[in-house]
Protein backbone atom coordinates (compact mmCIF):
# COMPACT_ATOMS: atom_id res chain seq x y z
CA UNK A 1 0.00 0.00 0.00
CA UNK A 2 1.28 3.45 -0.88
CA UNK A 3 1.34 6.14 1.81
CA UNK A 4 0.66 9.80 1.12
CA UNK A 5 0.30 12.91 3.26
CA UNK A 6 -2.72 15.21 3.26
CA UNK A 7 -2.17 18.70 4.59
CA UNK A 8 -3.81 22.06 5.11
CA UNK A 9 -2.52 25.60 5.05
CA UNK A 10 -4.49 27.21 7.88
CA UNK A 11 -4.18 28.84 11.28
CA UNK A 12 -5.93 28.41 14.62
CA UNK A 13 -7.76 31.65 15.53
CA UNK A 14 -6.72 31.23 19.17
CA UNK A 15 -3.05 30.97 18.16
CA UNK A 16 -2.33 33.73 15.62
CA UNK A 17 0.48 32.97 13.20
CA UNK A 18 1.72 34.96 10.18
CA UNK A 19 0.52 33.45 6.93
CA UNK A 20 4.03 33.72 5.51
CA UNK A 21 5.13 31.29 8.21
CA UNK A 22 2.17 28.93 7.68
CA UNK A 23 2.77 28.72 3.93
CA UNK A 24 6.48 28.16 4.48
CA UNK A 25 5.62 25.27 6.82
CA UNK A 26 3.58 23.65 4.05
CA UNK A 27 6.57 23.74 1.71
CA UNK A 28 8.89 22.40 4.40
CA UNK A 29 6.41 19.62 5.16
CA UNK A 30 6.32 18.61 1.49
CA UNK A 31 10.10 18.52 1.23
CA UNK A 32 10.30 16.45 4.42
CA UNK A 33 7.64 14.06 3.12
CA UNK A 34 9.76 13.38 0.06
CA UNK A 35 12.89 12.88 2.18
CA UNK A 36 11.06 10.38 4.40
CA UNK A 37 9.77 8.33 1.48
CA UNK A 38 6.08 9.27 1.40
CA UNK A 39 4.49 8.81 -2.01
CA UNK A 40 2.31 11.90 -2.34
CA UNK A 41 1.37 15.26 -0.84
CA UNK A 42 -2.31 16.22 -1.12
CA UNK A 43 -3.33 19.85 -0.50
CA UNK A 44 -6.88 20.96 0.31
CA UNK A 45 -8.91 24.09 -0.46
CA UNK A 46 -11.60 26.20 1.23
CA UNK A 47 -12.75 29.80 0.98
CA UNK A 48 -13.73 32.61 3.36
CA UNK A 49 -12.80 30.44 6.35
CA UNK A 50 -12.15 31.96 9.76
CA UNK A 51 -8.89 30.02 9.96
CA UNK A 52 -7.61 31.36 6.60
CA UNK A 53 -7.78 27.89 5.06
CA UNK A 54 -5.71 27.91 1.87
CA UNK A 55 -8.00 29.04 -1.00
CA UNK A 56 -5.57 28.43 -3.89
CA UNK A 57 -3.88 25.09 -4.44
CA UNK A 58 -2.00 25.46 -7.72
CA UNK A 59 0.48 28.21 -6.67
CA UNK A 60 1.39 26.17 -3.58
CA UNK A 61 1.79 22.95 -5.51
CA UNK A 62 3.89 24.70 -8.16
CA UNK A 63 6.18 26.04 -5.44
CA UNK A 64 6.47 22.55 -3.94
CA UNK A 65 7.10 21.06 -7.37
CA UNK A 66 10.12 23.34 -7.72
CA UNK A 67 11.55 22.10 -4.40
CA UNK A 68 11.01 18.35 -4.96
CA UNK A 69 11.87 15.79 -7.62
CA UNK A 70 10.02 12.53 -6.88
CA UNK A 71 6.95 12.87 -4.69
CA UNK A 72 3.57 13.16 -6.39
CA UNK A 73 1.45 16.26 -5.80
CA UNK A 74 -2.33 16.28 -5.55
CA UNK A 75 -5.34 18.49 -4.97
CA UNK A 76 -7.52 17.06 -2.21
CA UNK A 77 -9.89 18.34 -3.04
CA UNK A 78 -10.30 20.99 -5.69
CA UNK A 79 -13.81 22.41 -5.19
CA UNK A 80 -14.60 22.18 -8.86
CA UNK A 81 -18.04 23.88 -8.93
CA UNK A 82 -16.40 27.12 -7.79
CA UNK A 83 -13.91 27.18 -10.67
CA UNK A 84 -13.89 27.76 -14.41
CA UNK A 85 -12.81 24.36 -15.82
CA UNK A 86 -10.71 25.97 -18.57
CA UNK A 87 -8.74 27.90 -15.98
CA UNK A 88 -8.36 24.72 -13.90
CA UNK A 89 -7.05 22.81 -16.93
CA UNK A 90 -4.50 25.50 -17.74
CA UNK A 91 -3.28 25.81 -14.13
CA UNK A 92 -3.15 22.04 -13.66
CA UNK A 93 -1.20 21.55 -16.90
CA UNK A 94 1.26 24.22 -15.79
CA UNK A 95 1.89 22.48 -12.46
CA UNK A 96 2.22 19.15 -14.26
CA UNK A 97 4.89 20.66 -16.51
CA UNK A 98 6.80 22.25 -13.62
CA UNK A 99 6.71 18.94 -11.73
CA UNK A 100 7.54 16.88 -14.84
CA UNK A 101 4.33 14.88 -14.67
CA UNK A 102 3.71 14.46 -10.95
CA UNK A 103 0.24 16.01 -10.50
CA UNK A 104 -2.98 14.22 -9.50
CA UNK A 105 -6.24 16.14 -9.73
CA UNK A 106 -8.77 15.13 -7.07
CA UNK A 107 -12.01 17.09 -7.38
CA UNK A 108 -15.15 17.40 -5.31
CA UNK A 109 -18.20 19.55 -4.80
CA UNK A 110 -19.10 21.89 -1.99
CA UNK A 111 -22.35 22.37 -0.11
CA UNK A 112 -21.09 25.23 2.05
CA UNK A 113 -23.47 28.11 1.54
CA UNK A 114 -20.87 30.80 2.29
CA UNK A 115 -18.53 29.47 -0.39
CA UNK A 116 -21.25 29.01 -2.98
CA UNK A 117 -22.77 32.43 -2.32
CA UNK A 118 -19.35 34.06 -2.53
CA UNK A 119 -18.87 32.63 -6.02
CA UNK A 120 -22.47 33.12 -7.10
CA UNK A 121 -23.22 29.39 -7.26
CA UNK A 122 -26.36 27.58 -6.12
CA UNK A 123 -25.25 24.77 -3.75
CA UNK A 124 -27.86 22.51 -5.34
CA UNK A 125 -25.96 22.76 -8.63
CA UNK A 126 -22.74 21.39 -7.15
CA UNK A 127 -23.16 17.85 -8.47
CA UNK A 128 -24.17 18.82 -11.99
CA UNK A 129 -21.51 21.51 -12.32
CA UNK A 130 -18.81 19.13 -11.09
CA UNK A 131 -19.46 16.43 -13.67
CA UNK A 132 -19.85 18.87 -16.55
CA UNK A 133 -16.56 20.48 -15.55
CA UNK A 134 -14.87 17.07 -15.31
CA UNK A 135 -15.95 16.27 -18.86
CA UNK A 136 -14.46 19.58 -20.00
CA UNK A 137 -11.18 18.85 -18.19
CA UNK A 138 -10.85 15.56 -20.04
CA UNK A 139 -11.28 17.36 -23.37
CA UNK A 140 -8.74 20.00 -22.35
CA UNK A 141 -6.14 17.33 -21.61
CA UNK A 142 -6.73 15.18 -24.69
CA UNK A 143 -8.06 17.38 -27.53
CA UNK A 144 -6.33 20.25 -29.32
CA UNK A 145 -9.60 22.03 -30.08
CA UNK A 146 -13.17 21.35 -28.94
CA UNK A 147 -16.60 22.77 -28.26
CA UNK A 148 -18.91 21.83 -25.41
CA UNK A 149 -22.60 22.43 -24.80
CA UNK A 150 -24.14 21.62 -21.43
CA UNK A 151 -26.49 22.95 -18.80
CA UNK A 152 -23.86 25.09 -17.07
CA UNK A 153 -21.10 25.54 -19.65
CA UNK A 154 -21.30 26.41 -23.34
CA UNK A 155 -17.89 26.63 -24.99
CA UNK A 156 -16.92 27.21 -28.60
CA UNK A 157 -13.67 26.46 -30.39
CA UNK A 158 -11.50 26.11 -27.30
CA UNK A 159 -7.83 25.67 -28.22
CA UNK A 160 -5.60 24.25 -25.49
CA UNK A 161 -2.04 25.31 -26.23
CA UNK A 162 -0.56 24.05 -22.96
CA UNK A 163 -0.84 20.33 -22.40
CA UNK A 164 0.21 18.31 -19.34
CA UNK A 165 3.24 16.05 -19.39
CA UNK A 166 1.19 12.99 -18.41
CA UNK A 167 -0.60 11.19 -21.22
CA UNK A 168 -3.43 10.95 -22.01
CA UNK A 169 -3.84 13.53 -19.27
CA UNK A 170 -3.52 14.30 -15.57
CA UNK A 171 -5.11 11.48 -13.51
CA UNK A 172 -8.55 12.57 -12.30
CA UNK A 173 -9.87 11.50 -8.90
CA UNK A 174 -13.30 12.24 -7.47
CA UNK A 175 -14.12 12.67 -3.77
CA UNK A 176 -17.47 10.91 -4.11
CA UNK A 177 -19.58 10.25 -1.02
CA UNK A 178 -23.18 9.55 -2.05
CA UNK A 179 -24.46 6.69 -4.21
CA UNK A 180 -25.12 8.79 -7.30
CA UNK A 181 -21.66 10.33 -7.30
CA UNK A 182 -19.90 7.02 -6.54
CA UNK A 183 -21.68 5.34 -9.43
CA UNK A 184 -21.04 8.16 -11.87
CA UNK A 185 -17.36 8.44 -10.93
CA UNK A 186 -16.94 4.73 -11.62
CA UNK A 187 -18.82 4.84 -14.92
CA UNK A 188 -16.69 7.77 -16.08
CA UNK A 189 -13.56 5.81 -15.19
CA UNK A 190 -12.29 8.29 -12.61
CA UNK A 191 -10.19 7.24 -9.63
CA UNK A 192 -11.71 7.43 -6.14
CA UNK A 193 -10.15 9.86 -3.64
CA UNK A 194 -12.41 9.48 -0.61
CA UNK A 195 -12.89 5.78 0.11
CA UNK A 196 -13.07 5.80 3.90
CA UNK A 197 -15.20 8.96 4.08
CA UNK A 198 -18.28 7.14 2.82
CA UNK A 199 -19.77 4.01 4.40
CA UNK A 200 -20.99 2.95 0.95
CA UNK A 201 -17.76 3.49 -0.98
CA UNK A 202 -17.84 -0.17 -2.01
CA UNK A 203 -20.48 0.82 -4.58
CA UNK A 204 -17.68 2.42 -6.60
CA UNK A 205 -15.78 -0.86 -6.93
CA UNK A 206 -18.97 -2.80 -7.60
CA UNK A 207 -19.80 -0.53 -10.51
CA UNK A 208 -16.28 -0.85 -11.92
CA UNK A 209 -16.53 -4.63 -11.77
CA UNK A 210 -19.97 -4.61 -13.40
CA UNK A 211 -18.43 -2.64 -16.26
CA UNK A 212 -15.77 -5.33 -16.64
CA UNK A 213 -12.84 -3.11 -15.70
CA UNK A 214 -9.66 -4.60 -14.29
CA UNK A 215 -8.73 -3.49 -10.78
CA UNK A 216 -5.37 -2.28 -12.06
CA UNK A 217 -7.10 0.29 -14.29
CA UNK A 218 -8.17 2.60 -11.45
CA UNK A 219 -6.87 3.76 -8.09
CA UNK A 220 -8.59 4.12 -4.72
CA UNK A 221 -7.28 6.50 -2.05
CA UNK A 222 -8.42 6.47 1.57
CA UNK A 223 -9.08 10.16 2.08
CA UNK A 224 -7.35 12.03 4.94
CA UNK A 225 -6.93 10.35 8.33
CA UNK A 226 -6.06 12.17 11.56
CA UNK A 227 -2.69 10.85 12.77
CA UNK A 228 -0.19 12.05 15.37
CA UNK A 229 2.70 9.99 16.73
CA UNK A 230 4.70 10.69 19.88
CA UNK A 231 6.43 8.74 22.64
CA UNK A 232 3.18 8.06 24.54
CA UNK A 233 -0.55 8.39 24.05
CA UNK A 234 -0.78 11.20 26.60
CA UNK A 235 2.04 13.18 25.03
CA UNK A 236 0.59 12.73 21.55
CA UNK A 237 -2.85 13.98 22.60
CA UNK A 238 -1.35 16.86 24.58
CA UNK A 239 0.46 17.99 21.43
CA UNK A 240 -2.30 17.53 18.88
CA UNK A 241 -5.69 17.64 20.61
CA UNK A 242 -6.42 21.36 20.23
CA UNK A 243 -5.64 21.30 16.52
CA UNK A 244 -7.56 18.07 15.89
CA UNK A 245 -10.52 19.41 17.85
CA UNK A 246 -10.60 22.57 15.72
CA UNK A 247 -10.34 20.55 12.52
CA UNK A 248 -13.06 18.07 13.52
CA UNK A 249 -15.44 20.90 14.41
CA UNK A 250 -14.87 22.87 11.19
CA UNK A 251 -17.63 21.37 9.07
CA UNK A 252 -20.14 21.39 11.91
CA UNK A 253 -19.57 25.12 12.29
CA UNK A 254 -19.67 25.85 8.59
CA UNK A 255 -22.48 23.75 7.14
CA UNK A 256 -25.04 22.79 9.82
CA UNK A 257 -27.77 22.49 7.18
CA UNK A 258 -25.67 20.63 4.63
CA UNK A 259 -27.49 18.49 2.08
CA UNK A 260 -24.44 16.22 1.85
CA UNK A 261 -25.46 12.63 2.70
CA UNK A 262 -22.75 12.32 5.33
CA UNK A 263 -21.91 14.74 8.13
CA UNK A 264 -18.33 14.93 9.34
CA UNK A 265 -19.08 14.92 13.08
CA UNK A 266 -21.82 12.66 14.35
CA UNK A 267 -22.48 14.56 17.59
CA UNK A 268 -21.20 17.66 19.40
CA UNK A 269 -17.59 17.33 20.47
CA UNK A 270 -16.50 17.49 24.08
CA UNK A 271 -14.16 20.35 25.02
CA UNK A 272 -10.43 20.26 24.38
CA UNK A 273 -8.92 18.03 27.02
CA UNK A 274 -11.75 15.51 26.86
CA UNK A 275 -11.72 14.59 23.17
CA UNK A 276 -9.10 11.92 23.79
CA UNK A 277 -11.48 10.13 26.16
CA UNK A 278 -14.40 10.03 23.74
CA UNK A 279 -13.80 7.16 21.35
CA UNK A 280 -17.22 7.71 19.76
CA UNK A 281 -16.18 11.16 18.53
CA UNK A 282 -15.00 10.42 15.04
CA UNK A 283 -14.81 12.19 11.71
CA UNK A 284 -16.65 10.35 8.92
CA UNK A 285 -16.76 7.45 11.37
CA UNK A 286 -12.94 7.31 11.50
CA UNK A 287 -11.14 7.26 14.84
CA UNK A 288 -8.08 9.56 15.10
CA UNK A 289 -4.88 7.51 15.26
CA UNK A 290 -3.10 9.36 18.08
CA UNK A 291 -0.53 7.88 20.42
CA UNK A 292 2.72 5.93 20.43
CA UNK A 293 3.83 4.13 17.26
CA UNK A 294 2.20 0.94 18.58
CA UNK A 295 -1.05 2.80 19.35
CA UNK A 296 -1.17 4.37 15.89
CA UNK A 297 -0.42 1.11 14.12
CA UNK A 298 -3.11 -0.67 16.13
CA UNK A 299 -5.76 1.91 15.18
CA UNK A 300 -4.74 2.05 11.53
CA UNK A 301 -4.74 -1.76 11.36
CA UNK A 302 -8.50 -1.49 10.85
CA UNK A 303 -7.62 -0.70 7.22
CA UNK A 304 -5.12 -3.53 6.73
CA UNK A 305 -7.28 -5.55 4.35
CA UNK A 306 -9.13 -2.73 2.61
CA UNK A 307 -8.96 -2.65 -1.17
CA UNK A 308 -7.20 0.70 -1.42
CA UNK A 309 -4.01 1.77 -3.17
CA UNK A 310 -3.00 4.61 -0.88
CA UNK A 311 -3.46 5.48 2.80
CA UNK A 312 -3.32 9.21 3.53
CA UNK A 313 -2.55 10.44 7.07
CA UNK A 314 -2.73 14.10 8.01
CA UNK A 315 -0.04 15.26 10.47
CA UNK A 316 -0.27 19.07 10.55
CA UNK A 317 -3.11 20.60 12.55
CA UNK A 318 -4.10 24.26 12.97
CA UNK A 319 -2.08 25.94 15.69
CA UNK A 320 0.08 22.89 16.44
CA UNK A 321 3.80 23.38 16.96
CA UNK A 322 5.41 22.52 13.63
CA UNK A 323 8.27 20.74 15.39
CA UNK A 324 5.72 18.25 16.77
CA UNK A 325 4.43 17.68 13.25
CA UNK A 326 7.89 16.97 11.83
CA UNK A 327 8.79 14.66 14.69
CA UNK A 328 5.51 12.78 14.24
CA UNK A 329 6.18 12.33 10.52
CA UNK A 330 9.68 11.00 11.20
CA UNK A 331 8.45 8.52 13.82
CA UNK A 332 5.63 7.41 11.52
CA UNK A 333 7.99 6.92 8.58
CA UNK A 334 10.42 4.90 10.66
CA UNK A 335 8.14 2.82 12.89
CA UNK A 336 4.70 2.67 11.26
CA UNK A 337 4.96 3.15 7.50
CA UNK A 338 7.07 0.02 6.78
CA UNK A 339 4.26 -2.15 8.12
CA UNK A 340 1.53 -0.27 6.24
CA UNK A 341 3.40 -0.79 2.97
CA UNK A 342 2.76 -4.52 3.39
CA UNK A 343 -1.00 -4.03 3.49
CA UNK A 344 -3.72 -4.13 0.84
CA UNK A 345 -2.91 -3.26 -2.75
CA UNK A 346 0.22 -1.66 -4.10
CA UNK A 347 0.33 -0.25 -7.63
CA UNK A 348 1.92 2.60 -9.51
CA UNK A 349 0.53 6.15 -9.55
CA UNK A 350 -2.21 7.21 -11.94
Amino acid sequence: MDVGVCTWVRVHPDKPQPLTEVYREFLDLGVLAEELGFDEVWLSEHHFAEDAWNPSQFPNLAALAARTTRIRLGTYVLLLPLHNPIRVAEDAATVDIISNGRLDLACGGTAMEAECEGFGINPRESFGRSYEALAILEKCFTEDEFSFEGKYFNLRNIRMTTKPVQKPGIPIYVAALGPQSLERAAKRGYNLASAFHSPIWGKYGETQRQLGRKRSSYRIVSGPLFVHVSDSRKQAWDEAEAGIHWAMNFYGRRRPGSHYPIHSVAKPLPPVGSLRDESANTTYGLTPAVGSPDDVLRILSAYRDEDVDELVPNFHYPGMNFEYCKRSMRMFAKEVMPEIRKWGRKSGPG
